[in-house]
């Protein structure tokens, strides 16, 4: 980030911190040269930026001050969708699946994520609003810098640190199916998943969930049955994973995946060993996987990301992002049982 960026945001946390309020005069530019140790044309830059995006304002004699639009409501009038494996859509289909009640004339953008620095000057723009995907962690440097601009921001199955977020509700999902799995299998339960990784970090929020469900509802796990591993060749370490449990003298008949990638092959594996679900073994899955949809024995936890994008909407809608008010929407996934 170049030195009138970063000015620009120090100036913006003077003000989101309440030291400089709608209305004020800030410091003059020799001042702020000497406060932030800057150049006279940096300090400009930063300034006409911000002058720009409407967080300042000038009158001739008057001196900069604070900019009622930097307050804390602000009318939103373009929509960003931002995400690193949406599909392709176009602005219509996009304005279908998220804001079908939203005025037609607040147009929808998309931009995947790699794009988003190219685009700032657009994302920061005091009547926007981004709406982020399933985005991955790398980005939370870039929702860090809108959040310093005051841009009102909203996750989508993904909850980082502070941030407003529409994502699945773990605990409470998990909870729900490893009951099932109790019921149907007995105590002795696998588990089968794979490590929490800066690429997969949703699977840390799993794990806990699982741990933590399976001390609450009794679950008895042994250090023989659980499979935790990047799986960087599915086929090859499942049919490892799936000698040691299908194998064993006395295997375990309640088994949890916690990724849906590694599902259908374990399945596979079991069948060489003659073990089929719902007579050998219960199977609780992490979303849904269609083609098992009719086999007995295995539920799955279909995430509800349709439910999500309408939280995007009611986020709008609502005032949450005109307003900054905190928003945080926990959707338990759908039990598909068998």
């Amino acid at each position: 980030m170049n030195k009138s960026r970063m000015l620009q945001d120090m100036i913006l946390s003077e003000i989101r911190l309440g030291r400089l309020r709608n209305g004020d005069r800030i410091p003059s530019r020799n001042q702020l040269c000497k406060k932030y140790n800057c150049s006279r044309n940096t300090v400009e830059r930063a300034v006409q930026a911000l002058k720009k995006h409407g967080y300042l304002a000038s009158n001739q004699g008057g001196g900069t001050y604070v900019n009622n639009a930097g307050g804390e409501s602000r009318k939103i009038r373009r929509l960003f969708i931002i995400s690193g494996s949406f599909p392709e859509l176009n602005d219509r289909s996009l304005r279908e699946i998220f804001f079908p009640e939203v005025a037609s004339d607040i147009p929808v953008h998309r931009l995947r994520e790699h794009e988003v620095l190219k685009q700032l000057d657009a994302l920061c723009s005091p009547d926007s609003a981004v709406i982020w995907v399933m985005p991955g962690i790398e980005s939370i440097p870039m929702m860090d810098h809108l959040e310093r601009r005051g841009i009102p921001q909203l996750l989508i199955n993904r909850n980082y640190k502070e941030f407003n977020c529409a994502s699945t509700d773990t605990k409470n999902s998990i909870r729900e199916g490893l009951s099932w799995l109790l019921i149907e299998a007995g105590r002795d339960i696998a588990l089968v998943s794979p490590d929490a990784t800066l690429e997969a970090p949703y699977i840390a929020e799993r794990l806990i969930a699982f741990y933590e469900s399976a001390a609450e509802l009794g679950a008895k796990l042994r250090s023989d049955t659980i499979f935790m591993r990047r799986f960087k060749d599915i086929p090859t370490e499942m049919s490892e994973v799936g000698n040691r449990l299908f194998a064993a003298k006395k295997p375990p008949r309640g088994i949890v995946v916690l990724h849906s990638a590694l599902t259908l092959s374990l399945v596979t594996c079991a069948r060489l060993y003659g073990m089929l679900p719902g007579k050998d073994f219960f199977l609780l899955t992490y979303d849904e996987i269609p083609e098992l949809a009719t086999y007995p024995g295995v539920a799955m936890m279909r995430q509800q990301l349709e439910k999500m994008f309408r939280e995007s909407q009611r986020w709008l809608l609502d005032g949450y992002a005109e307003r900054r008010r905190p928003f945080h929407s926990a959707i338990k996934t759908e039990l598909l049982l068998p």
